[in-house]
C-alpha cells in the first residue's frame, strides 16, 4: 500500500512556513508510511523531506485561478498521484488536531472520494454527529463537499483533472468543490466533525458569552480549518480581542493553537 498527503502553494498568499508547519504536524499524526507532496510554483524554504511537484494548470487562464480555487484539481493529475493507492489533500490554512489514520482507512476501505461535509441547511447542521454516524448515507444526501480536506483513490478520479474544461465547467459549477462534489466517482463525506471550521467551535450568541469550548483542544475533530480571519498566528495571545462571525463571537487567544505553532512552526 502506497499513500500520499498533498498540499498546494502558489503565489504569495502563503509562505513556505505554512507548508513546513503542515508537514511536521502530519508526520506527528499519521502513522501510515506516506509521501508528503507540495505542488507549487516556488519551492524555496521547504523542508528537505517534502516531495516537490511543479505547478501547472494550463486548462484555465491565470486570472481565473483564484475564482473557485480551480488549480486544486491538480491533486487528481495522474502524473502526480498515479503511483498511489490513496491520497489525502489538505489546505494550508488548517491545523491537525488528531489521528489522520482513519481518513486513509475509510478511503481505502470504501473507495471513491471523501470531502469535508458542508450541510445544505441550518437544521441539518445542528443534528449531532452521533446521529450522522448511524446514517452516513443520509448525510451524503444532505451535504455538499468542502475541498479543504479531500481523501480519494487516485485511479478512480483522474477524470476530474483530465476532463476539466474551463469554458464549460467554470460557469456551471462556480468553484472547484462544487465541481468535485458533482462529478467525483462515488463522492461521500467524512464523518461529521472529523474536520471542522474553527468558527463552528464557537457557540452562537449569547451562549458564547458563557461557554468557550474553542479554548480547549477539540476531542472529535482531527482537523480544524481556518477559513479567512483570524489566522492561527493571530490567536497566540489576547491582543486580537473579539473575533468571529456576526452570530458567533469569541474573544482572545487560544492556548492550544499557540502550543501547536510553537511545536510545529519554524524556529524563530
Amino acid at each position: 500500500m502506497k499513500v500520499c498527503v498533498i498540499c498546494m502553494k502558489w503565489g504569495n498568499l502563503y509562505g513556505p512556513e505554512y507548508v513546513n508547519l503542515l508537514y511536521r504536524a502530519v508526520q506527528d499524526n499519521l502513522s501510515i508510511e506516506h509521501d508528503f507532496i507540495c505542488i507549487s510554483d516556488d519551492f524555496t524554504g521547504l523542508e528537505p523531506g517534502i516531495k516537490r511537484q511543479p505547478f501547472a494548470f494550463p486548462q484555465l487562464d491565470r486570472p481565473l485561478w483564484t475564482h473557485g480555487k480551480w488549480p486544486k484539481l491538480q491533486m487528481f493529475d495522474r502524473r502526480i498521484v498515479g503511483q498511489y493507492d490513496a491520497a489525502l489533500f489538505l489546505d494550508l490554512d488548517l491545523l491537525i488536531t488528531g489521528d489522520l489514520d482513519p481518513l486513509f482507512q475509510i478511503t481505502l476501505d470504501k473507495g471513491g472520494l471523501y470531502l469535508m461535509p458542508k450541510f445544505r441547511g441550518f437544521v441539518w447542521r445542528m443534528i449531532p454527529a452521533g446521529f450522522w454516524d448511524l446514517v452516513p448515507w443520509l448525510m451524503n444526501k444532505v451535504t455538499r463537499g468542502n475541498s479543504s480536506v479531500v481523501g480519494f483513490v487516485p485511479s478512480q478520479q483522474y477524470h476530474l483533472f483530465d476532463e476539466f474544461d474551463g469554458d464549460t465547467h467554470l460557469p456551471k459549477y462556480e468553484n472547484d468543490q462544487n465541481y468535485i462534489s458533482a462529478l467525483a466517482y462515488r463522492r461521500r463525506c467524512f464523518p461529521k466533525n472529523w474536520c471542522i471550521g474553527l468558527i463552528h467551535l464557537v457557540p452562537y450568541w449569547p451562549f458564547g458569552l458563557i461557554y468557550k469550548p474553542y479554548r480547549n483542544l477539540p476531542r472529535r475533530p482531527k482537523i480544524v480549518i481556518f477559513n479567512g480571519r483570524p489566522n492561527p498566528d493571530e490567536l497566540v495571545n489576547d491582543d486580537i480581542g473579539s473575533w468571529g462571525a456576526r452570530r458567533r463571537r469569541a474573544y482572545g487567544g487560544i492556548r492550544w493553537v499557540a502550543d501547536y505553532l510553537a511545536k510545529y512552526g519554524d524556529p524563530a
